[in-house]
């Protein structure tokens, strides 16, 4: 239901646009003359993560697969925007966000005299803050539509990070999760502000798992993170 809602938005600010650009009509026209603009952004998220194996991977008491799910979440946090050049602006946000994560492990346990493959779930639901920074490079201005693209980082810290079941055999992750993100959007010029729709994907640099020596952790060589984001951005 969210994803549908997030794209109905973004064909509804793309039509607006459009009849802007057959009206001819350049609403704010001395916008990017600027040097700062301020204002807030929205949207929603697919937070997920890449697993690898171990090495034993299939001698770790009888874990035979692990599977990544990934939730639809959101965020929302203000923004500015520093005009640096007629084509290159750069663009920082503080975030809010929350996200649920679940890793699926796939064991072979003893029930009686058979094995039977059984599913334990751990969910991960994290508040997570965020700073991304990025470069944002957008073509000339179309009248009241300008398509760009951004390059950046994102510095995420986990507020929570609480693991369900909180077992014997739950998983640690560390609080800090850096990573590079690339996108696209197009920036939409209405009569009295800025709307951008943007499209990004994040990929995360530094190992999120922190070793407890437990079973299930113990089945996993490398987990790092990944992000599909849509976003609204207003100034």
């Amino acid at each position: 239901m969210r994803r549908i809602l997030a794209i109905a938005v973004a064909l509804i600010m793309s039509a607006s646009c459009s009849l802007a650009q057959k009206a001819h009509i350049k609403n704010l026209p001395n916008y990017d003359l600027k040097t700062w603009h301020f204002g807030f952004t929205v949207g929603m998220n697919n937070l997920g993560f890449r697993v690898a194996n171990a090495d034993d991977f299939y001698d770790q008491s009888g874990i035979y697969g692990v599977d990544a799910v990934k939730y639809t979440g959101f965020h929302l946090g203000p923004l500015s925007n520093l005009r640096l050049t007629n084509h290159l602006d750069l663009r920082m946000m503080f975030n809010l966000s929350f996200n649920q994560r679940d890793l699926v492990f796939h064991r072979l346990d003893m029930k009686g005299e058979q094995k039977v493959m059984n599913e334990y779930t751990m969910s991960i639901n994290s508040t997570m803050l965020e700073f991304p920074v990025q470069i944002k490079y957008k073509a000339e201005r179309m009248t009241n539509f300008a398509p760009y693209v951004i390059m950046g980082a994102n510095f995420r810290y986990d507020l929570s990070g609480e693991c369900k079941p909180a077992d014997d055999n739950s998983i640690s992750l560390k609080k800090i999760d850096p990573c590079v993100e690339w996108g696209v959007g197009f920036d939409c010029y209405l009569p009295y502000f800025k709307l951008a729709v943007e499209l990004k994907y994040g990929l995360g640099l530094m190992e999120t798992l922190d070793p407890n020596g437990k079973e299930f952790a113990n089945s996993i060589k490398s987990l790092k993170s990944n992000s599909w984001t849509i976003s609204l951005h207003f100034e």
